[in-house]
C-alpha cells in the first residue's frame, strides 16, 4: 500500500541553509520536495500558482520578506513553519497561524517535531467538515512568554484560576492570562462543555458522572490522575444531555 506524501515548499535565500533544509526534507519519508524559492517574489509566485501542504520559510528574504508572505498566504490548509535566526517575529507569526517557529541553527530532531505537528494537523484537518467556515483544529494560547498551539484532542479540561486559566493536557499544563469565557469561545461546542463556573471539559475524557447525596454531581475523567471535578447544578442537565444519560 502506497504511503501518503505531503508536498513541501522551501523558501530560503541562503545557500547553506537551503541545502540543509533540502537534506532534512528528503530524509523524512512522508515529505515530498515540490518547490524551492530563493526570494520572496519567487515564493509569492509559487504560492499563488500551487497548493503546498507544508512551507518552510525564512523571514529575511530578498524583495518580499517572509512575514509579508505569511500575511498574504496564511491559510488553514497550508502549514507554515518559520525558520529564522531572529525570535522577535514569533508572536506575530503564531497570530497568523504559523505552525511552528524554528530558531537557527536547529537539529534534525527539532525539525522532526515541527513536521510531526504539521502532519498531525493535516491528518486531523481531513476529518473536519469541508463546509465549516472555521476549521480550527487547535487552541492558540500565550503562556510562559511563548505561544502554543494545543490540538483540541489533547485538552482534557480547563480550569479557572482567578484572572487566568489552566489548560490541562496529558503532557503538561499551560497557564494563560485569559478568562474561562474567552477560552470557551474558541473551543468547538460539540467537543467541549462548561460543567461549572470554574471548569470546561473535553467530553471525550468523561469516564463517569455521579450523583451525590445532597443533590450535587461530580464527574471522573479518563486520565492518568482519574481527575474528579464538581458539576454545577445549573450545568448538570446540559451535561447529561451531551453524554446522552
Amino acid at each position: 500500500m502506497e504511503s501518503t506524501s505531503y508536498s513541501v515548499l522551501i523558501i530560503e535565500d541562503e545557500y547553506p541553509a537551503r541545502m540543509l533544509m533540502m537534506d532534512y526534507v528528503m530524509n523524512y519519508p512522508e515529505l515530498k520536495l515540490a518547490g524551492i524559492a530563493e526570494s520572496g517574489d519567487k515564493a509569492n509566485a509559487l504560492l499563488g500558482e500551487k497548493k503546498f501542504d507544508i512551507v518552510f520559510m525564512d523571514i529575511n528574504l530578498p524583495v518580499i520578506n517572509g512575514m509579508d508572505l505569511l500575511r498574504v498566504h496564511h491559510s488553514k490548509t497550508t502549514f507554515f513553519i518559520i525558520t529564522t535566526a531572529y525570535s522577535e517575529h514569533a508572536v506575530e507569526a503564531f497570530d497568523l497561524d504559523a505552525t511552528d517557529y524554528l530558531l537557527k541553527p536547529f537539529s534534525f530532531e527539532r525539525f522532526k517535531k515541527s513536521v510531526e505537528k504539521a502532519l498531525r494537523f493535516l491528518q486531523e484537518g481531513k476529518q473536519t467538515q469541508p463546509n465549516t467556515s472555521d476549521t480550527q483544529i487547535h487552541l492558540k494560547i500565550q503562556a510562559e512568554s511563548a505561544v502554543f498551539l494545543i490540538p483540541f484532542p489533547d485538552i482534557q479540561f480547563i480550569s479557572a484560576n482567578n484572572k487566568s486559566c489552566v489548560i490541562h493536557t496529558s503532557q503538561k499544563d499551560y497557564e494563560t492570562p485569559k478568562l474561562l469565557k474567552e477560552i470557551e469561545e474558541k473551543l468547538p461546542s460539540g467537543q467541549f462543555i462548561r460543567i461549572h463556573k470554574g471548569y470546561l471539559i473535553n467530553l471525550s475524557y468523561v469516564a463517569s458522572m455521579r450523583y451525590d447525596k445532597g443533590g450535587s454531581y461530580t464527574i471522573q475523567l479518563k486520565n492518568e490522575d482519574e481527575t474528579t471535578l464538581p458539576v454545577g447544578r445549573s450545568y448538570a442537565q446540559s451535561l447529561r444531555e451531551a453524554l446522552k444519560l
